[in-house]
């Protein structure tokens, strides 16, 4: 009769006589990675030079490309060393036309659900310019506090539309900061913003806004208002961990120079590892 017991044991292991519970797998551990995203019309080199001097100046390593199409399917490339110390990874959208924010926070939610499959990612860090800060700012505002996703540490925005994009919503010029830092104008998606900037992660997020002005009374970067750019302060600043900004004036502060300017890519990097 003993061998009855052990039968009936080995069944009710294997889950016929109920079943059993499923085995987590322990994710490995890594360092946080940093994803850089590109802006409206960007592509895959749009980011590359930031990526770059981080490699060459900070001793950083780019290990994934994820590409999203434009049905949100990601495909990860690349090799991610698990003793790799500052893993870099590139995010790119192939439809870099769409203004939609809804579509681009799920195509990044998609990326870091990917991200923490494959490779266990449990922190990350961000890089965006353009357009992919407003697929960062609704993402942490629709996900921020799901404590089972990837959880955000550090945040370099560059040249962000967070207050309306010229061109697209109307009525925006002219637009300034009030004292306490609100803008004058209010686009729809930044009211929206604000009624639930609650759900950002209070005190665990570094922030760094950078921002280009043309200094020829535009009060921009050519694109961008300035006061666009530098409402995320009003937006997330008590909710951050740290906020910071920094203005960069010259040619090369225009709104897609802002990318490929050294100075910027010093100041990113500093924030990022020192």
């Amino acid at each position: 009769m003993k061998w009855k017991f052990i039968l009936i044991g080995v069944l009710l292991s294997f889950g016929l006589f109920g079943q059993a519970r499923p085995i987590e797998a322990v994710p490995e551990h890594r360092a946080p990675a940093t994803l850089y995203l590109h802006g409206h019309r960007g592509g895959p080199r749009s980011m590359d030079y930031l990526m770059h001097e981080a490699e060459v100046e900070d001793q950083a390593h780019s290990v994934i490309t994820a590409t999203v199409s434009p049905r949100g399917r990601v495909s990860l490339s690349g090799r991610w060393p698990r003793a790799t110390r500052r893993p870099l990874v590139k995010i790119v959208f192939q439809d870099n036309r769409t203004l939609r924010y809804d579509r681009i926070t799920n195509w990044l939610h998609n990326v870091l659900v990917a991200l923490q499959r494959k490779y266990g990612m449990q922190k990350f860090n961000i890089v965006a310019h353009s357009l992919g800060n407003a697929a960062v700012l609704f993402y942490e505002l629709r996900y921020g506090q799901d404590r089972r996703l990837p959880q955000l540490q550090k945040y370099a925005a560059i040249a962000g539309n967070f207050d309306g994009i010229p061109g697209q919503h109307r009525g925006q010029h002219p637009n300034h900061l009030l004292p306490d830092g609100r803008p004058h104008w209010i686009a729809p998606p930044y009211q929206d913003a604000i009624n639930l900037r609650h759900v950002f992660p209070k005190d665990q997020v570094d922030i760094l806004n950078l921002y280009g002005n043309l200094n020829d009374g535009s009060h921009s970067d050519g694109k961008i208002l300035n006061a666009s750019s530098r409402s995320l302060g009003y937006l997330l600043g008590r909710q951050a961990r740290s906020y910071r900004e920094q203005e960069f004036i010259g040619w090369d502060a225009q709104h897609s120079m802002l990318r490929l300017n050294h100075r910027v890519a010093k100041t990113v990097n500093r924030f990022l590892w020192h």
